[in-house]
């Protein structure tokens, strides 16, 4: 690990230029005409300004990119403060990520010579009996599964006061990642991802553990599109002592379903479906369902709503926004009840986007084809935009009119949707 003294010397090398180059956001012949702009200025008395100040006026680069350029040379600081350091038989390369228990680094297993994420339990967690119960929940569970979509647990110990686990090293990027960088994913992309974390969370629920925390972050994707379903942190398996307690919060904000943002103790893989869903959401529409502070988009969560896919983005298939409809659903009896449906509605909607007929008996044994032969379930799917507002008025009337009955409520809905939405014929 490089000593203190010497890490002055390696940030006054990595100047905004040099990484600016090496990156290949500038040339070099750039940064020259930056210089040369400098000096000038220097010359008639004007103060020395940064390059990237230059760069940014002549619109060399954009905010963006000097930003970007900045995050680099701050990784690379981070990176070589922790490289060479051992934590026992691991040598850490880099920082990969961090979580709300622990560090994950790329780390080198001296033993066998390969590359592992090491995620190793935060200081600040150290003295807490409860986290550090949780973390070793996390290993340990996590360490007997074996599933192509879930990432592999190599290895646990504790080296001094630090608890730490490996797993395999996963060659490729977060969902999240590839959402900040280009906005949202086409219907094939998150169709495929979205068959292979289906898989996974059966798997989940065939050994009767629900996850709690699915989400973008949490889905690593490598490089030749296998999707691997991981962080296990908030995990809840019947084959542990349950930690949690009524009323304690587990799970990401933009993702929770509304039974885990009650805090409700009992959950089940349906508040698993519901984050899926949302995950989806986040993936097809670039944006998460819900916007604003933690207490209100858990709020959100449990009584409003989202604004419907079809309003949002175009191109996505009718049976994919009933399906991430129906796995959003605010009760989880109206959610699927089992990953035989999800799976069939998911090849059907794969078959579609790729411009195919659903393969032979999914489209009539599908979850949503029943649905509408049944009459669209419990709740509506809200499909467009003026749905959605009727949808809206239907709950405000629910609110306002709940003596009256649901019956009563559905009459007054349809009157409204025939009177305001339906367009007279030859109109």
């Amino acid at each position: 690990m490089p000593e203190a003294k010497e890490l002055p010397d390696m940030e006054k090398d990595l100047d905004f230029a040099t990484l600016a180059i090496a990156h290949r956001v500038i040339t070099r012949e750039q940064l020259e005409e930056a210089e040369r702009t400098i000096e000038r200025e220097v010359d008639v008395g004007k103060p020395r300004r940064p390059v990237e100040d230059v760069l940014l006026e002549k619109g060399v680069l954009r905010s963006e990119q000097v930003w970007a350029v900045f995050k680099a040379k701050e990784r690379l600081i981070r990176d070589a403060r922790t490289r060479g350091q051992r934590i026992g038989g691991y040598e850490i390369i880099s920082k990969i990520g961090e979580g709300g228990l622990g560090v994950v680094y790329k780390a080198r297993q001296l033993s066998m010579g390969r590359i592992v994420a090491l995620k190793v339990l935060h200081e600040r967690w150290v003295t807490d009996d409860e986290f550090r119960k949780r973390f070793l929940v996390e290993a340990r569970l996590v360490g007997r599964l074996s599933h192509p979509n879930l990432i592999q647990v190599i290895d646990v110990g504790r080296y001094r006061n630090t608890l730490y686990f490996s797993m395999e090293f996963v060659d490729g990027e977060p969902v999240d990642a590839t959402l900040d960088r280009e906005g949202r994913m086409d219907i094939r992309s998150a169709v495929a991802i979205a068959i292979q974390v289906a898989g996974a969370l059966e798997y989940l629920h065939q050994r009767r553990i629900v996850h709690r925390d699915i989400k973008p972050g949490n889905i690593m994707v490598t490089k030749s599109g296998i999707a691997k379903l991981g962080d296990f942190g908030f995990v809840k398996s019947s084959l542990e002592s349950v930690l949690s307690t009524e009323g304690e919060v587990l799970g990401t904000p933009d993702y929770i379903s509304p039974e885990a943002a009650k805090g409700e103790k009992n959950l089940d893989f349906r508040s698993d479906m519901y984050s899926f869903g949302t995950t989806l959401y986040h993936m097809l529409s670039g944006s998460p369902p819900f916007g604003g502070s933690v207490s209100d988009v858990m709020d959100q969560h449990i009584k409003t709503e989202p604004r419907p896919l079809a309003s949002l983005v175009k191109g996505v298939p009718t049976r994919m926004i009933d399906l991430v409809d129906k796995l959003m659903r605010k009760r989880p009896e109206d959610r699927y009840q089992n990953f035989g449906d999800l799976m069939a509605d998911l090849e059907a909607v794969r078959a579609e986007a790729k411009g195919e007929g659903p393969p032979p008996g999914v489209a009539t044994r599908t979850s949503l084809a029943r649905d509408a032969k049944e009459g669209g379930g419990a709740v509506p799917t809200p499909r467009s935009g003026e749905e959605y507002e009727l949808q809206k008025t239907v709950s405000s009337l629910k609110a306002a009119l709940g003596w009256l009955g649901a019956g009563l409520v559905a009459a007054i809905a349809v009157i409204i949707y025939l009177l305001v939405f339906r367009k007279p014929p030859g109109a």
